[in-house]
């Protein structure tokens, strides 16, 4: 028994070498790119971490909006920030939007779909033809398609006042009644 506790104890000291702790840096993902991430931290710090050479299971790629904290090594340069480990805290609404939205307190069935590639679809809203959505700062922006022929569009504009994996609730910007949806599964 001893001699078993004792192995315990020395693999746990080899494993707590192996995860030496790291600084970290935290804030919100204000631009990507395929070899750094750059994040506006609490203090209103700018700050680029490489991401070059790092393993993507540890480092994961992410979007702009989304909350991170990342942990990172010094290069032999004294000033290059390297990620070791990057987790997402709190999802970006980029992250979270694409997907089907339904909301059916009514008698008729009323949703939004809304692609990854930014493409968008109405469910019975009437012959709203929507064509795409996209964000700005806390709003969530619709254009749809008011004639073909010309080709002329009308945008729609949505405060977003909740948004979580499962519900959406938006305030039409022009006044009106806040529309409520959950995703579909």
């Amino acid at each position: 028994m001893k001699r078993i506790l004792s192995i315990a104890a020395v693999i746990l000291l080899v494993a707590g070498c192996r995860q030496a702790a790291y600084p970290t840096v935290e804030g919100r993902v204000v631009d990507a790119t395929i070899h750094s991430v750059t994040v506006l931290t609490a203090a209103g710090d700018s700050v680029t971490v490489s991401t070059l050479g790092t393993d993507p299971m540890l480092v994961p790629g992410v979007l702009s909006g989304d909350e991170v904290s990342i942990g990172y090594e010094l290069l032999a340069d004294g000033e290059t920030m390297r990620a070791v480990r990057l987790d997402i805290t709190t999802p970006s609404a980029y992250r979270l939007l694409p997907g089907i939205w339904r909301d059916c307190t009514g008698a008729d069935e009323v949703g939004l779909v809304l692609a990854q590639d930014g493409s968008a679809r109405a469910v019975g809203l009437g012959e709203l033809p929507l064509q795409d959505w996209s964000l700005d700062e806390e709003n969530l922006v619709l254009t749809a398609v008011e004639q073909e022929n010309p080709k002329a569009t009308r945008t729609l504009l949505f405060a977003i006042r909740k948004l979580d994996v499962d519900s959406l609730v938006v305030l039409p910007a022009g006044g009106g009644p806040a529309l409520a949806f959950s995703r579909a599964e």
